[in-house]
């Protein structure tokens, strides 16, 4: 989730205290037998803090992911271990999940080379592009991974229409906000209409694709890619969010990370998989839900940005429906 989060895998090293330190060394004590040689803060994100050890025995280094939400850790586990399986190669193997450390929910896994490109709109447009062409390839072998057994988390239950499916993200989602008189305050009037004429014509708006389930990472943007240093190749896909078998357009919600020209992406996937005329009605639909949806889950700051989703939302309801 990238609206209001820094970069996991960042550049430069930050700080953080000595009980944190200690409680590394615990846990690297615990599953190697050994001391840790260095540590450093990677980054921080809305889900969890992520630290680099290393130490004197195989495999030598570890990424620490300290979860912030309970239950998240354990649901990041399962989902990196079906990406590993199919791309063991870019995603990060689990050497272990500690849910009760004394800091926190704790994700031991492989340190993966390379680092992440979180504005890549920054970069001269020659390197961009090959980024953007590169990043789009990746996610078009996701999705070239498909499920025969239907629509749903990996470990089921799997429903064949995938409404069937995400339906029940969306009504979770409209209760709990419904429910909640902060959230309603918070949203406002025109969220809550809108979620109303969303959710009324939601069935049918999902209707309109034809696709099948295909692999989703959940949250993939430039920050959770990982490139070579040297050669600007991709070497990495780390913080799967939400990963399941689902329609592919919903990978597309945050490949544009909040920035413009990352807009690109969606245009070059386009370019390469038709997703029909009606793509845009699907688009700003899944972006207003999607947000919704992690509002609830840690009240992430998104009622402007979902106010905007909704009029291009409106525009496309108007115009196909």
């Amino acid at each position: 989730m990238t609206l209001n989060e820094e970069s996991i895998h960042g550049e430069h090293p930050l700080s953080y205290d000595g009980q944190t330190q200690t409680s590394l060394t615990h846990i690297v004590e615990a599953l190697w037998q050994t001391n840790v040689q260095s540590s450093t803060l990677l980054g921080e994100g809305v889900y969890g803090r992520c630290y680099g050890v290393e130490f004197g025995c195989s495999p030598h280094r570890a990424v620490i992911k300290i979860q912030k939400y309970p239950g998240m850790g354990d649901q990041e586990r399962h989902q990196l271990a079906e990406l590993h399986n199919k791309f063991p190669a870019l995603t990060p193997q689990v050497y272990a999940y500690l849910p009760e450390t004394e800091i926190g929910d704790a994700l031991i896994m492989q340190w993966l080379p390379g680092q992440s490109c979180p504005r890549p709109e920054q970069l001269p447009h020659a390197l961009r592009a090959s980024l953007q062409r590169q990043a789009v390839e990746l996610l078009l072998e996701l999705h070239a991974v498909e499920h025969p057994q239907g629509y749903g988390s990996f470990d089921g239950p799997f429903y064949t229409r995938w409404w069937d499916y995400y339906g029940q993200r969306v009504r979770d989602t409209y209760q709990a906000i419904t429910e909640s008189e902060e959230a309603r305050a918070y949203l406002g009037p025109q969220v809550l209409a809108l979620m109303d004429r969303a959710l009324k014509h939601g069935e049918r708006i999902l209707a309109t694709s034809e696709g099948r389930p295909v692999l989703l990472h959940g949250d993939y943007c430039f920050g959770n890619l990982l490139f070579d240093s040297q050669t600007w190749r991709i070497s990495g896909l780390i913080d799967p969010l939400d990963a399941e078998w689902g329609e592919r357009e919903l990978d597309l919600v945050n490949l544009i990370n909040g920035h413009i020209h990352h807009f690109e992406l969606v245009n070059l996937y386009r370019k390469a998989m038709d997703l029909g005329p009606l793509f845009p009605l699907r688009y700003w639909f899944y972006q207003v839900w999607t947000w919704l949806f992690y509002y609830v889950r840690v009240r992430v700051a998104c009622r402007e940005w979902v106010l905007r989703c909704g009029r291009e939302l409106d525009k496309a309801m108007k115009r196909y429906l």
